[in-house]
């Protein structure tokens, strides 16, 4: 079947690129964390790369369950914790996508009365509880189990129960139409901020349009067309229908959300303009100095930087660098087999 290849492929080159990069980026935030830097940034994004990297070493079972012909070969506990990490996934990326462009927002913003919420401490507490959440609220939708014994289905109902139908429904609405609405304003606050220059509002504004990227490209098919599927499913009399004729496009929109673990280590390259070629320098990721490499030499503490003019009383307190910060944005591949009704 084509689009079984078609998303072999897809989950193949996801994996030999990510699993490097990714690897790449956590090698340089550790040497980074190491020398004292980072600041709350870095915690949101070592959540966000190991979140990564989780779900990239699933691939390969799904590759072989789309090869074996949407058989699952691994019995049921195998079967119930790789979709939990997808689940998983996806919404602790959402998440952490959120808390990144906020601390960007109250940086730039409001750079003094920030201080005492943009710290280690409260970025360490907001993690634990993003982890804490996301997996309560997964776990109350993918009980009892999601593995079809008679079928070796994994992750797949035909037809779909009405708990199930609720709970991704309730997954649309609170993890993705939420998130996404919130994150705009902080995109238009940032626009209008008197106190950047043209230079650092262009950075920090790209930076803030790739996290919208990653909503809307590679989050946003699969949410937008999931809530389509499962509200139909609880209006309509005839589920096997609805399934057959929305199957192809339901699968490549799960395939698109593993296309953030490619989209988060770009953000190393997008962060250091003013040292490029040190970024670019792939072979320069070997050397002593790797942490540097990666995250373009800046101290992403000192995040005052970014405000001008002497009302902002902070000059002393400065880095001799720009802040740069990382964001990325979050979801992997959970293979559905045929429609089986």
């Amino acid at each position: 079947i084509a689009y079984t290849f078609g998303l072999t492929c897809i989950y193949g080159v996801i994996f030999s690129l990510g699993l490097p990069s990714n690897l790449l980026s956590l090698w340089g935030l550790y040497h980074l964390g190491r020398s004292g830097g980072g600041g709350c940034q870095l915690v949101y994004i070592l959540n966000l790369l190991l979140s990564d990297l989780l779900q990239l070493l699933t691939l390969p079972l799904w590759i072989i369950y789309l090869q074996g012909g949407h058989r699952w070969p691994y019995g049921q506990l195998t079967c119930e914790l790789v979709g939990y990490v997808f689940y998983v996934n996806v919404y602790a990326s959402v998440m952490f996508l959120c808390l990144i462009a906020m601390d960007r927002c109250l940086a730039i913003v409001y750079p003094l009365s920030s201080r005492r919420v943009r710290t280690i401490r409260v970025a360490a507490v907001s993690g634990v509880a993003v982890w804490t959440l996301t997996f309560l609220f997964c776990l109350s939708g993918l009980l009892p189990s999601v593995f079809d014994a008679d079928r070796l289905l994994c992750l797949e109902q035909y037809p779909v129960s009405s708990k199930f139908a609720y709970f991704k429904i309730a997954t649309v609405l609170l993890g993705f139409l939420l998130p996404s609405i919130r994150h705009s304003p902080t995109i238009l606050t940032l626009r209008r901020s008197p106190s950047l220059s043209d230079h650092e509002r262009h950075k920090i504004v790209g930076i803030l349009v790739v996290i919208t990227i990653n909503f809307i490209a590679v989050f946003g098919p699969y949410h937008l067309m999931g809530g389509y599927r499962f509200v139909s499913l609880l209006r309509t009399e005839v589920p096997c229908e609805l399934e057959h004729s929305i199957f192809l496009v339901y699968r490549l929109c799960y395939g698109l959300t593993s296309l953030n673990t490619l989209l988060d280590p770009l953000f190393y390259i997008f962060l250091c303009p003013d040292e490029s070629n040190r970024c670019c320098n792939w072979k320069g990721l070997l050397t002593k100095n790797f942490h540097r490499v990666v995250v373009g030499g800046h101290d992403l503490h000192n995040d005052e930087k970014l405000v001008r003019g002497p009302a902002k009383k902070e000059g002393h307190n400065h880095s001799d660098h720009n802040p740069d910060e990382t964001q990325r944005a979050a979801a992997s591949p959970t293979s559905q087999a045929g429609v089986h009704c």
